[in-house]
């Protein structure tokens, strides 16, 4: 049964609104909610039977920020800005105001099912006939307005692709384009990479031109989703890789192919200004000849990211804005456990495998995938004949939105039907069994990645030396 009065998810409101002109420029907001967990019928009995003038209205004052619901009463605007949100491409401004000078989002595609894929083979044999159907479309129309009834279904035809067809901007296949991608967490695919198969790519070509790939790392996390989690990529990464995918690049690449540090200079400023004052005399011995790096500040940066205390004090912030950097005490020992998780993240798959015990049913001949965890007794069902066992609570502690790690892989490997009538068609290939023995190794290396992840926060969550100062534009304070 549904709990909403239309039969959808999102949320539903009733507005009224008074108009009164002696009080033009000012509101009174009252507001009034019923239990998310109340089912649909019983809210329209609400509705029917309660009187406007019995409705327990709550009066509300919106914030610096105009927000009337789940406001924020922290310091997050005294910390430091990582990204500059006020213009659209934070490259563009001259002067700097944020230790990110770029940023983008992940790739959008709009036709994943054409443009992504486990085996490069079939991405090729995929991309090759979407092409070849672009392509007859364009020797037919090209130059010239197209009813959607002539173009067809055959192919996902898209804004994009349909302003190509009346510019009648030619296609070809590449086998160059094909990358390795970071499409879900801890879930690698190829991907054709091509601004005209893709809807958007954003700035990452200036992240990940050709070429370079694993010559980059990025710091991704999630703006205005459910919940706030980061995780750092080393390759082009999908929309979709952390919800909404915002991403820090350490590095960016000039139009002539030159790789520069994208911290500017006024964070490493601000940063090494801030640890000068707080260290004193023993600043040169802390920091060095040349002062805390810019490496050293991405790494920090990505510890502070998976700090419970600051994501817990800064829960509703990070739920709308870009995160802020909060300056701890022993920035060393913060950078360490940020590199150890960077490396630990971008490199999962070359983890030490977690000894998991695997059963296999001899006597039963598997005729389709499960792919189901059973927390509670620390198993992974695979399919009819082999099951996971041994894993330890801790490893499902290690979550990512809505889904722990290893949750993510077993969700991406099921075998689903797919959208597009001529992928369902002509492509849907994929079968379980076939990459059953890669996903065997690959959840026990992201259990260890999960184990070792946790005992990093849980270092952070006990670290006593790691107490917030605070250091911004406006000020400091403790």
């Amino acid at each position: 049964t549904t709990h909403n009065v239309f039969g959808i998810q999102t949320g539903v409101a009733i507005a009224f609104l008074v108009r009164e002109k002696s009080r033009l420029g000012k509101c009174n907001i009252h507001y009034a909610s019923r239990e998310d967990a109340e089912l649909a019928r019983d809210k329209l009995t609400y509705l029917k039977e309660t009187g406007l003038e019995t409705v327990p209205f709550e009066s509300i004052t919106p914030d610096a920020k105009s927000n009337w619901l789940n406001q924020s009463n922290s310091n997050f605007e005294r910390l430091i800005p990582l990204a500059d949100r006020q213009t659209k491409l934070a490259k563009s401004r001259v002067d700097e105001d944020a230790v990110f000078r770029l940023y983008s989002m992940g790739v959008v595609t709009n036709r994943d099912e054409w443009v992504y894929d486990f085996d490069t083979a079939r991405l090729g044999k995929k991309v090759r006939a979407f092409v070849a159907e672009y392509e007859d479309n364009r020797g037919r129309h090209g130059g010239t307005d197209v009813d959607d009834a002539e173009l067809g279904i055959t192919i996902k035809w898209t804004r994009d692709l349909k302003r190509q067809l009346r510019s009648n901007i030619r296609n070809r296949f590449a086998r160059a384009n094909i990358r390795r991608t970071d499409f879900r967490p801890f879930t690698r695919k190829t991907l054709y990479f091509n601004q005209n198969l893709n809807e958007m790519q954003y700035q990452l070509p200036e992240v990940f031109p050709k070429g370079v790939d694993d010559e980059n790392r990025v710091i991704c996390f999630c703006v205005n989703g459910k919940d706030f989690y980061a995780l750092a990529a080393d390759q082009v990464f999908d929309l979709h890789f952390t919800g909404d995918t915002q991403c820090l690049p350490l590095y960016r690449y000039t139009a002539n192919g030159e790789r520069v540090s994208n911290i500017t200079r006024w964070g490493i400023d601000q940063i090494n200004g801030h640890y000068r004052r707080e260290w004193g005399d023993e600043f040169e011995s802390l920091a060095g000849e040349d002062g805390i790096t810019a490496e050293q500040i991405f790494a920090y940066t990505y510890a502070v990211l998976h700090d419970p205390a600051y994501r817990h004090e800064y829960a509703v912030d990070l739920l709308r804005e870009f995160p802020r950097l909060p300056l701890y005490r022993d920035f060393h020992h913060w950078a360490e456990m940020g590199q150890k998780l960077l490396d630990l993240h971008i490199g999962f798959e070359s983890a030490e495998p977690y000894p998991l015990e695997r059963h296999d049913r001899e006597d039963v001949d598997p005729k389709r995938a499960i792919l189901r965890a059973d927390k509670s007794r620390g198993t992974i069902t695979l399919d009819e004949r082999t099951t996971l066992a041994g894993i330890p609570a801790q490893a499902w502690e290690y979550r990512l939105g809505s889904r722990s790690a290893l949750e993510w892989v077993l969700d991406q490997y099921k075998e689903k039907k797919p959208r597009d009538p001529t992928i369902r068609e002509k492509f849907n290939t994929y079968r379980f069994s076939d990459h059953k023995e890669k996903v065997i190794d690959l959840l026990r290396r992201v259990c260890t990645v999960s184990v070792e992840t946790m005992e990093i926060v849980d270092n952070m969550a006990h670290w006593e030396e790691g107490k917030l100062v605070v250091h911004g534009p406006r000020g400091r304070r403790e």
